[in-house]
């Protein structure tokens, strides 16, 4: 992840997809694997070939992710949020994002990415890393810290709310909304 300027971020190998999206592709490559593996050996159980065919789910899952991720950039420039995914480049009005599901990165000191940009008219954008990991990495916590902030201050969202309840569809664990 880099930082342009004090609007501008860039973060590399992130994905686009939903969710349920990316669960959808986790369960897929472990159902594929496991009739492979049935079809190839019926009910004789062989520990040697169960350990491939893990590795083999793991390494499945690791290249769709990798070939699903993006070079993605953020800024806010005036009154429009711009996110610029690869070579594609959308523009919203900051007036039309109505909350943001995230990780609170001021009381946490993960680095994992998970943002999820809501609009009022009922499309989203999730952004997030496809590590299965929550490695610490300090001075990245401090820049999705800093992209934190300056989305609570640039689009005026209110203080965040604890999102108890588990949903395959929400990126990160707190909702910062704007009051009507």
């Amino acid at each position: 992840m880099k930082q342009e300027n004090k609007k501008d971020f860039e973060f590399k190998e992130l994905i686009t997809l939903k969710p349920l999206a990316i669960n959808t592709v986790v369960l897929s490559v472990v159902a594929i694997s496991f009739w492979l593996y049935y079809l190839l050996m019926g009910i004789n159980f062989k520990l040697s070939l169960a350990i491939i065919t893990f590795g083999v789910i793991v390494l499945g899952i690791t290249l769709i992710l990798k070939a699903a991720s993006s070079t993605i950039h953020i800024s806010f420039i005036k009154d429009t949020l711009v996110v610029k995914i690869n070579e594609r480049i959308n523009v919203y009005k900051k007036t039309d994002i109505i909350g943001l599901y995230s990780i609170n990165y001021n009381l946490s000191k993960s680095s994992r990415v998970a943002f999820e940009i809501l609009f009022n008219n009922g499309n989203s954008i999730s952004i997030s890393d496809f590590e299965f990991n929550d490695k610490k990495d300090l001075s990245k916590n401090k820049q999705l810290m800093k992209l934190l902030n300056l989305f609570i201050k640039e689009i005026d969202l209110s203080e965040c709310k604890k999102v108890k309840s588990f949903n395959l569809h929400r990126m990160g664990q707190y909702f910062y909304y704007k009051p009507n």
